[in-house]
């Protein structure tokens, strides 16, 4: 497959990806009973549009994936080491983004089915262990990094649209942060994160 190729699989996989996590972060507030924000959480995950919603996720995660790739391979003779830094911090955000989805997947819905394990939801138990917290924290830390220097990058090529590099560095700080005020901040980092690929996707398609 030669570099024209890659680039065109990888701008429908940015689009592709970026307008299914747009669907999942407009319709999450709106198809699950989360109300003003104070909800129980196991009654969240036993909503069937949970599953639904998180394969949506998922799909659109992994797409990323593969758009990303294709844009650095457009950059990759001019990106430097700032701009390959940024690239592998990047797939390695989407990678942990990808492991949490899985559990939201899996492993949730078989936790909040039993009366017994519920509460490892309910009470936030899972959310709080020590080995949790530190995976959440490096996840935010790696999206920070890699956006920040890929974003960085993007914004000094000539290639894409600047505007679509800044979209994505202001959706990936608020969706970074958004687990330390509110699920509804994380949505709005992921509806901003969305449009800026979006962007960039469609610059890589017509390219």
């Amino acid at each position: 497959m030669n570099y024209l190729s890659i680039e065109k699989v990888g701008g429908v996989s940015l689009i592709l990806g970026s307008l299914l996590l747009t669907v999942y972060a407009a319709l999450f507030p709106i198809l699950l009973p989360i109300g003003d924000g104070t909800y129980d959480y196991v009654q969240v995950v036993l909503n069937p549009n949970w599953i639904r919603l998180a394969i949506v996720a998922f799909v659109g995660v992994l797409s990323m994936l593969v758009g990303f790739y294709a844009v650095y391979s457009r950059l990759r003779s001019n990106a430097g080491l700032v701009g390959a830094i940024g690239f592998l911090f990047v797939e390695a955000a989407y990678v942990l983004q990808a492991c949490k989805v899985t559990w939201e997947l899996f492993l949730y819905p078989i936790i909040a089915s039993h009366p017994e394990s519920a509460f490892l939801l309910r009470e936030a138990v899972i959310k709080h262990d020590p080995a949790v917290v530190i995976f959440r924290i490096a996840a935010a830390i790696t999206i920070f990094i890699g956006i920040v220097l890929f974003c960085l990058t993007l914004y000094r090529s000539d290639e894409y649209p600047k505007r679509g590099a800044i979209l994505i560095f202001v959706g990936a700080l608020v969706y970074a942060i958004g687990p330390m005020v509110s699920v509804f901040v994380s949505v709005a980092g992921i509806f901003i994160l969305s449009i800026g690929c979006l962007l960039i996707g469609v610059r890589l398609f017509r390219v």
